[in-house]
């Protein structure tokens, strides 16, 4: 898949480190010198009777209250009552240096298969804050129940099967020497049928959850930061601007999840007759126009037209 199938110079993929977006978020908390509360566990919201929101902490304590709590804890957060289902298949994580001079494409996404049950993948993600050098992530598709067998197995074991999948990948294998080096992202589909309340709205994962087969994890919660801005600056007040956040990215959250729960099985599966599909049918014919400019589109988040109604383009 190639952006340029777009047609616009400007239609990229960055491939970014987390840590570089929570930099960006944290350098502009401190520059408006808001308090941040670290060793503070939250476990719930109350509303009061004023419509403000007091956020409940583990110890039983109260924060607030405030005219609007955002929430952006994840898939588990403990603001919404948990939905949907967890998947079978998730992916060990590592994030790692760059290899120079290795045969892995430094300007792309790549990911090599076995079926739909063996996935290795390296992304390239820029650089981490205060560290010039470049980063990539190699990620390692695997089911959750399956994890503490390969623990048992050991790191050697399973840089074997890497290797048999994909030989390339072998400098960042090099760099592992400690299984806690991994991170075991578990994946679920969910989406909140009420994403906003009085003083309450949920944003990103919180909000909308999917595999990352789509790569729009961090794109769909960027939009939904800038249609919460959007709301706020335009709407009349709190529970207006809530719904007009929510009004701009409903449809573009339902029509993604809907995409990715179609396409999960494609690339994580045990079905055999779905890859071999996707191998024989779906590759040839990617390559036939309109083909790749639908994919392109797609990976790129912009189908269902995102960004006219946030008054970007």
């Amino acid at each position: 898949m190639r952006y340029s199938a777009l047609g616009e110079p400007l239609r990229v993929g960055l491939g970014i480190h987390r840590a570089a977006l929570f930099s960006i978020l944290y350098d502009a908390v401190l520059a408006e010198a808001i308090p941040v509360h670290t060793s503070a566990e939250i476990t719930a919201s109350e509303l009061g009777p004023n419509g403000q929101r007091a956020l409940v902490m583990a110890d039983g304590a109260r924060e607030g209250p405030f005219d609007l709590i955002v929430d952006a804890l994840g898939t588990r957060t403990p603001l919404a009552a948990p939905t949907g289902k967890e998947l079978a298949y998730g992916a060990l994580w590592a994030s790692l240096d760059w290899p120079e001079g290795s045969a892995l494409n430094p300007h792309a996404l790549e990911q090599r298969y076995r079926a739909a049950s063996i996935m290795a993948g390296v992304l390239p993600i820029g650089t981490a804050p205060h560290d010039a050098r470049a980063k990539a992530a190699l990620f390692w598709s695997i089911k959750g129940a399956d994890v503490p067998k390969w623990r048992a197995a050991g790191l050697d074991a399973w840089k074997s099967d890497v290797r048999a999948v994909w030989p390339a990948v072998q400098p960042l294998l090099d760099q592992i020497s400690d299984a806690e080096q991994l991170v075991f992202a578990r994946y679920a589909h969910r989406t909140l049928k009420k994403p906003g309340e009085t003083g309450l709205i949920h944003i990103g994962d919180a909000w909308h959850s999917a595999s990352p087969q789509l790569g729009q994890g961090a794109n769909m919660a960027l939009l939904d930061a800038w249609a919460l801005a959007l709301g706020l600056r335009e709407g009349s007040d709190v529970p207006d601007a809530i719904a007009r956040a929510i009004a701009c990215r409903r449809f573009h959250v339902w029509l993604y999840q809907v995409l990715t729960a179609f396409f999960t099985p494609v690339y994580q599966s045990d079905s055999r007759l779905i890859p071999f599909l996707r191998d024989r049918l779906v590759g040839p014919v990617s390559k036939v126009w309109p083909a790749p400019l639908v994919q392109a589109a797609l990976v790129s988040g912009l189908v269902g037209g995102p960004l006219g109604r946030l008054g970007l383009r």
